[in-house]
């Protein structure tokens, strides 16, 4: 099985019979984890017979590979609150399954993110009222300016997003005149600096001892909530930039309520990529492997 070739064929010796065997493997936190699926016993699989057990069996091997993966990943970290395994399967699960969705409508997707976190903001409105305004400057009946504002800011921030960027004192104040602009929202400062400061060192030291990432994104967003409580907006955007650093892209909410989120969007994210595996591997004998290595 070379680096383009995602799944392989294993022959193996039963009661004098050969055996012959898809397999797929994938190593991953320098483990290898490995799903099969018999293709026939007796003579040699045709190139066809291989190619149709992909199509038939290849995305089920890739989820028998993805829970062996997330169930591994999940045990890996120390938690502080929250100890539910089943939950932090869940999540692994929703970080696995969102890097490899396939995604038809960007404008759609950052419409949604933006009526969601407008909520924090007191402005309510759907996804689709915040598609129409930012593809045609329609503005939503109704809406004030500091509303219209409020989404604009979320748009800008949405945008400025930097995946790889450190939690730090820089990125909360950058962040926080984003969000300010032409706006109403928050204080217009942040106080208690120190004592953010504080907060900060903590997140990255808990980290660095291997608590999970998630759960310490969530805990920061209550005591920063705590903390600053006229700063909804920013607590909101900030978790959300947090948590998608390290895979994570969850609207915020109670533990409670972003757990059932996760759970719901893990059942159609899984549906959209059976259906997109199903779509590359149609009517193609001849399909390239590399087309199909989900976890490449």
């Amino acid at each position: 099985m070379s680096a383009h070739e995602p799944y392989r064929v294993e022959v193996r010796l039963k009661n004098g019979l050969k055996r012959y065997y898809l397999v797929r493997e994938v190593n991953t936190d320098a483990r290898k984890f490995a799903a099969t699926h018999l293709i026939k016993s007796g003579a040699k699989p045709t190139k066809a017979e291989i190619t149709r057990c992909i199509s038939m069996f290849g995305f089920d091997l890739e989820m028998k590979c993805l829970v062996k993966v997330t169930k591994f990943r999940a045990e890996k970290f120390s938690f502080e609150r929250y100890a539910d395994e089943d939950e932090y399967f869940e999540l692994e699960r929703h970080r696995y399954l969102h890097a490899r969705r396939p995604v038809k409508d960007p404008e759609k997707e950052t419409a949604a993110h933006i009526a969601a976190l407008a909520r924090f903001a007191g402005v309510e409105i759907t996804p689709a009222e915040t598609a129409r305004m930012f593809s045609s400057g329609e503005i939503p009946r109704g809406k004030r300016l500091f509303e219209v504002n409020v989404l604009q800011n979320l748009r800008t921030a949405y945008l400025q997003r930097e995946t790889k960027e450190r939690l730090g004192m820089r990125m909360v104040l950058r962040l926080q005149d984003v969000l300010h602009t032409n706006s109403e929202t928050g204080t217009g400062s942040l106080a208690a600096g120190d004592e953010l400061k504080k907060m900060i060192a903590g997140f990255h030291q808990r980290i660095r001892e291997n608590s999970h990432p998630f759960e310490q994104c969530f805990l920061f967003y209550e005591a920063f909530s705590a903390l600053f409580p006229d700063e909804a907006l920013l607590s909101a955007e900030l978790f959300f930039r947090m948590a998608a650093i390290y895979g994570y892209v969850v609207t915020p909410g109670t533990w409670e309520e972003m757990i059932a989120a996760v759970r719901s969007e893990n059942a159609d994210m899984e549906l959209a990529l059976r259906r997109s595996f199903e779509e590359m591997t149609k009517s193609k004998v001849g399909v390239r492997q590399k087309q199909l290595d989900f976890f490449g």
